[in-house]
């Protein structure tokens, strides 16, 4: 009777389990959409001039990052276990991509990038002057082609993975 009792908790266990566990490609859609409307707020001088003077903003666009890192490293493992079972061709470049979005931009290089951005935004406004404003602007242009093209390069990462895994039906 005890072994039957404990065999029925530990499957009410896995049921609840299973049943609990989110599905990973809507948490990546919901990721996706979210960085996506991250990016676009922060392509522009602006954007990542509240960025930089808010640590708030900070704290949840860093957070936004870990969480996106988190769940490309779940979906690292789920594909990677497809791809030795069927060296599937989308499976092999879902993990490429995953692989460079995980090392080049990863939260920590996001951090360094986006400190090396806010000192600028502070040089370039502290050297602001009515004299000088046509240096200001082209500094201004410099930095927002800069900043865009790194912000670019993380969303399409994040947008291929997300394109990736609707065609390996893991839903």
């Amino acid at each position: 009777m005890k072994k039957l009792f404990f065999f029925v908790l530990i499957a009410l266990n896995f049921f609840t389990t299973a049943q609990q566990s989110p599905n990973i490609v809507k948490v990546i859609d919901a990721l996706t959409v979210r960085w996506d409307e991250t990016a676009i707020a922060l392509k522009d001088y602006q954007g990542i001039q509240n960025f930089c003077s808010s640590e708030k903003y900070k704290t949840e666009t860093t957070g936004l990052l870990d969480q996106i890192h988190h769940w490309d490293t779940t979906l690292y493992f789920i594909v990677q276990a497809k791809y030795e079972g069927t060296q599937d061709a989308e499976a092999a470049a879902t993990l490429e991509d995953i692989e460079k979005l995980e090392t080049e931009y990863s939260t920590v290089n996001f951090k360094t990038f986006i400190l090396n951005e806010c000192t600028m935004i502070k040089e370039i406004d502290d050297t602001f002057d009515k004299k000088t404003v046509k240096q200001y602007e082209k500094d201004i242009k410099k930095f927002e082609k800069e900043l865009v093209k790194y912000l670019n390069s993380i969303t399409y990462r994040i947008d291929i993975i997300d394109e990736h895994i609707h065609h390996l039906k893991l839903d």
